[in-house]
Parts: C-alpha cells; sequence; structure tokens
C-alpha cells in the first residue's frame, strides 16, 4: 500500500463530480500540480492548506485529510481582486505539471499580497511565470521587436495594457534608458 503524502498546497481549483464527489487541483512546491479525488471537503479555492493524500499511480490521487492554514479572505473583499485572483489561478492550471518543481512560493505570496493592486501585482506575477517556466528572459542582450513587445505586453497585462503602459511603465522606460547608457 502506498504511503501517505503530506504537503504544503494552494487550492486553485475545485471541480463537482457525480453529486458530493470533488476534484481538487492543489499547487504543491515538490510535486506541482496535483489533482485530489475527494468525497467531501469544505475548502474553497484561494486556500492555503496542508494535504495529505495517497499516491494511486495515477493522475488524480485520493485524499485523506486537509488543514486550513490561510482561507486567503482578502480575496475575496471585492469583484476585482477575485477576478484577477481567479485569472492568475487560470495562468497556473495552464502552465504547471505534475511531479515538476512549481511556483508555490511565489504564488502564494501573489496571492496573499493581491488585494494592495491587483492588476498591477497580477500582472506582475504573469511576467514571472513566463520567467520561471523559461519564455522571457531578462537578459541584457534580449531585445523585442515593437512588435514582440506588443504581444507580450497584451499577455501580460490583457486589453488595458495601453492604459497602463502609460500610466506604469513610462517611468521604467525611462530607468531603462539611464541603464543602458550607464552599461555602454
Amino acid at each position: 500500500m502506498a504511503e501517505s503524502i503530506k504537503t504544503p498546497g494552494l487550492l486553485l481549483q475545485s471541480i463537482s463530480y457525480l453529486g458530493q464527489k470533488k476534484i481538487l487541483k492543489v499547487l504543491t512546491p515538490d510535486h506541482g500540480l496535483i489533482s485530489l479525488f475527494t468525497k467531501s471537503t469544505k475548502l474553497t479555492p484561494f486556500c492555503l492548506a496542508e494535504w495529505v493524500y495517497r499516491e494511486t499511480g495515477k493522475e488524480m490521487h485520493t485524499l485523506q485529510d486537509s488543514t486550513l492554514l490561510d482561507p486567503l479572505l482578502n480575496l475575496r473583499q471585492d469583484y476585482q481582486t477575485l477576478t484577477f485572483a481567479g485569472a492568475m489561478a487560470q495562468d497556473l492550471l495552464r502552465t504547471q505539471m505534475p511531479n515538476k518543481k512549481a511556483p508555490y512560493a511565489l504564488a502564494s505570496a501573489y496571492f496573499k499580497k493581491l488585494p494592495l493592486n491587483p492588476q498591477i501585482l497580477a500582472a506582475s506575477f504573469r511576467l514571472k511565470l513566463l520567467l520561471h517556466e523559461g519564455l522571457l528572459s531578462l537578459e541584457p542582450s534580449t531585445s523585442f521587436s515593437p512588435l514582440e513587445w506588443e504581444q507580450l505586453s497584451t499577455l501580460a497585462f490583457g486589453s488595458h495594457f495601453s492604459q497602463i503602459q502609460k500610466q506604469t511603465l513610462a517611468p521604467f522606460e525611462k530607468i531603462e534608458l539611464l541603464f543602458n547608457e550607464a552599461i555602454s
């Protein structure tokens, strides 16, 4: 019989299955994104908990116990924050795999701080996730064409990029110019 595994994790998704049963998608530090099957749980998405599960040798494992560590109630204070938390969760669900080291510490830190400035922190998280996945390089030799920059910006910031760019990124462009002058 397989041993039980105990790990902290961030509940990203809860899917109802045949009435009272649920499939939980949990981001863990060492085991990546795992799927847990349970007959009942009162935990809802966007909470940090300690999960005890038994590996089944398949993609879905059996949840044995869970202990709530942080309900992240601050994410539920307004619709905008909850919406950006959902977008971050979807990004994690699309990019993370089982048995792959996951950006758990990064994700949990961002989820905790998200209410401070949801739009900017969600965009920052997306960029860091792209960096973590190796899809974005910050090497000094990296330069983006205007079209690549627009595509990257749209991916990170969504359709509101032009407004955000004017308000937020303009100072960073000046810093980048100063930096480039300093290193040349």
